[in-house]
């Protein structure tokens, strides 16, 4: 059986041993193309050789492609049987994210050849590549400029002019509006204002607290409509509602509590999900938070050849793709330059530990925050949970008020305390006002 011939869209390997070279094809052919196909088990002519397909080899296939190829694009991996019974594999593929990598490297497709891209064809072939948002920003929402929360506004205008970013004097609504460009016509906002300072709900944003590491269990699950700024407000807040907090001691023994994860890296990450994101797709904004981790998901594609670490490290001009909604937010300081804001961001992430990582995906890209002695915590019962929020609220609250209020008995909340100091969450620290309990600054 003959399955015809190698072209800028096809691809043949003659079996799964050069699955490597199989996905430099996939590379190269989605770079040029934004789709294709690959055979494994076919001979360069399209004679079918076959190959033993077994009962790991597709699930194999599959990883390794969605290790090696990024971003990640859409595939479907099949097995195909040829009239005389040999089995061979067919891989269809699609996607326009480019450029694609496989292992970090870039392919182009010539003919039935990949070719590698030196790092000037790579640099010009990102500036071709590039696309921004700004067209769909200038559309027309459909949305009246009325629908706006004109006190959310006034209050927008004074934190830019405070900032000193604007220099506007408020008039009416509209014409404030107009002067930042975020109108269509006089009737109505543009795509950009609408999603900003509509009062109507434009943008969602899902947030989700799960019991484990996995998707199985929801123990929190809000999905939230507003503009802009409500969600990135909205978000914040769910994080702040359930996360970790510590609890530190001043000199004279004031409280100062602090996230798990610092909050200048959390709410630069919020802050550019939205201003990256894509709002034409239809997908959600994202904030999950697991017993492990915190992931938060934008639709939409971060600026590239670059990632964030390209930019905190490298000094790098930001090249922002929703061009009016990431002016909107600099003028007030909701978010500060891109490069300026990540450095930050992993700086104050080194400080406390916290490790943290970015993927893109097929529909957006993903940056989580790794929670710290996640899997301590998580093997703590109910009552030691309960007992960890009374001390949040009172670092001098006896072993007896915690037994009363946690309606046990003092032993079993004995136990409970020593069990955590054994684990370094809790230290018993003696003054003259008496035993306070405090959670560790490392926990």
């Amino acid at each position: 059986m003959n399955i015809g011939k190698e072209t800028e869209y096809i691809e043949f390997k003659e079996s799964t041993a050069e699955k490597e070279k199989g996905i430099e094809s996939m590379s190269s052919i989605l770079n040029k193309h934004g789709k294709g196909t690959l055979f494994f088990g076919v001979r360069n002519n399209g004679d079918v050789k076959g190959q033993i397909v077994g009962e790991s080899t597709l699930n194999k296939l599959s990883q390794d492609i969605a290790r090696d190829l990024k971003p990640q694009c859409r595939y479907s991996i099949a097995e195909r049987v040829s009239i005389e019974g040999a089995h061979f594999i067919e891989v269809e593929f699609s996607g326009n994210r480019a450029p694609y990598s496989a292992k970090g490297r870039y392919f182009l497709r010539f003919h039935d050849e990949d070719r590698l891209m030196d790092n000037e064809t790579l640099r010009q072939y990102y500036l071709a590549q590039r696309t921004d948002y700004s067209g769909w920003e200038k559309a027309d929402s459909g949305c009246s400029w009325k629908n706006i929360d004109e006190l959310q506004l006034r209050a927008y205008i004074d934190r830019a002019t405070e900032k000193g970013r604007l220099s506007l004097q408020y008039t009416t609504a509209d014409q404030v509006l107009g002067r930042l460009g975020l109108m269509y016509n006089e009737d109505n906002l543009n795509n950009a204002g609408n999603v900003l300072f509509s009062g109507k709900g434009p943008v969602r944003v899902k947030l989700v607290k799960f019991a484990t590491e996995t998707r199985l269990t929801i123990l929190n699950l809000q999905v939230f409509e507003g503009n802009v700024f409500e969600c990135i407000n909205k978000s914040m807040d769910f994080l702040a509602s359930n996360i970790d907090w510590r609890m530190t001691m001043t000199g004279n023994v004031r409280r100062m509590e602090e996230p798990e994860i610092p909050a200048v890296a959390t709410r630069e990450i919020i802050v550019n999900a939205f201003s990256h994101g894509d709002y034409n797709t239809g997908t959600d904004f994202e904030l999950d938070i697991y017993s492990n981790r915190v992931s938060i998901y934008s639709p939409g594609m971060f600026p590239r050849p670059y990632t964030p670490e390209d930019y905190a490290n490298e000094g790098l001009e930001p090249v922002p793709l929703n061009v009016t909604i990431s002016d909107i937010l600099f003028r007030d300081g909701t978010i500060e330059q891109v490069s300026t804001g990540f450095e930050r961001t992993f700086d104050a992430c080194r400080q406390r530990h916290v490790r943290y990582e970015y993927t893109e995906t097929a529909t957006g890209f993903r940056f989580t925050f790794y929670r710290k002695n996640a899997g301590e915590r998580s093997g703590f019962t109910k009552t030691e949970k309960k007992i960890l929020d009374l001390v949040r609220q009172n670092p001098f609250i006896t072993v007896r008020e915690l037994a009363d209020q946690c309606g046990v008995s003092l032993r079993t909340v004995q136990r409970s305390v020593r069990k955590m100091k054994e684990a370094g969450i809790l230290e018993q620290i003696k003054t003259a006002e008496g035993t306070r309990q405090v959670i560790r600054e490392d926990s």
